[in-house]
C-alpha cells in the first residue's frame, strides 16, 4: 500500500500546485475543486504515515517526546486557524485580511509548522524509513503550497505583505527590524514578475 500512496502523492502534487496557483492568479481564491486537490495533496503523505506507523501508548524515552511534539503541534495549528476567525478564509475560499495577529507574529505559517510538528510527534512514537520518507515529503509538499500562497498574498495585499515578509520570518523566529529604506521597492524583489 505504502508505494501506491507514494506513487499516488507524487502524481497529485504538481497537479494541485499548479491548478491552486492557476486559481490564485485567476480568481483571487480557490475552488471547491482546488480546494479538494490541495486536501488530496496533503493527506496522501498523512495516510502514508499512518500507514507506516502503529500508533501504540509510548514506551520509550523517544515516544514520550513524540507525544509532546505532537501535542504542541496540534494546540499550534488550532491556535493558529483560529486567528483567522472565518472557515472560509481557513479553506482558502475567501481572502478575508491579513492575519498578523497571535502566532501570525513569529511566523507567517505557524499553522503549518504546528502540523509539521504533530506529524514529527506522531512518526517518533514508532519511527521507520517509513516515516521518514513520509516526513520529507510532507515537508516538500508544504513548503511548495506556501511559496504558491505567497505569491498570492503578495498579489493580494500588496506592500502590507512584502513588510510582513521584511519583518516575520517564514517558518518560526522573532520578529525583526524592516530592513527596508524609505522609497524602496525591496518587497518587489521577493516576488518578480507582480509588478504591472
Amino acid at each position: 500500500m505504502l508505494p501506491y500512496l507514494l506513487a499516488l502523492a507524487l502524481t497529485i502534487t504538481p497537479v494541485a500546485l499548479l491548478f491552486a496557483r492557476f486559481e490564485y492568479r485567476r480568481r483571487g481564491k480557490l475552488s471547491v475543486l482546488g480546494l479538494m486537490l490541495l486536501c488530496v495533496m496533503i493527506l496522501v503523505p498523512n495516510l502514508m504515515l499512518e500507514f507506516a506507523t502503529v500508533y501504540a501508548i509510548p514506551s520509550t524515552p523517544l515516544g514520550y517526546v513524540g507525544v509532546l511534539i505532537g501535542t504542541a503541534g496540534l494546540v499550534l495549528c488550532l491556535v493558529s486557524l483560529a486567528v483567522f476567525r472565518s472557515p472560509l478564509k481557513v479553506l482558502c475560499l475567501d481572502v478575508g485580511t491579513l492575519a498578523v495577529t497571535g502566532p501570525y507574529r513569529w511566523s507567517r505559517n505557524p499553522q503549518y509548522v504546528g502540523w509539521f510538528m504533530f506529524l514529527l510527534g506522531f512518526a517518533l512514537n514508532d519511527w521507520s524509513w517509513w516515516c521518514f520518507v513520509a516526513l520529507l515529503i510532507v515537508v516538500s509538499y508544504i513548503h511548495l503550497l506556501i511559496l504558491v500562497e505567497e505569491e498570492h498574498l503578495y498579489r493580494t495585499f500588496g506592500e502590507e505583505y512584502a513588510e510582513y515578509c521584511r519583518t516575520v520570518p517564514r517558518y518560526f523566529g522573532m520578529p525583526r527590524e524592516s530592513r527596508r529604506q524609505p522609497g524602496s521597492q525591496e518587497g518587489g524583489k521577493r516576488f518578480p514578475g507582480l509588478h504591472g
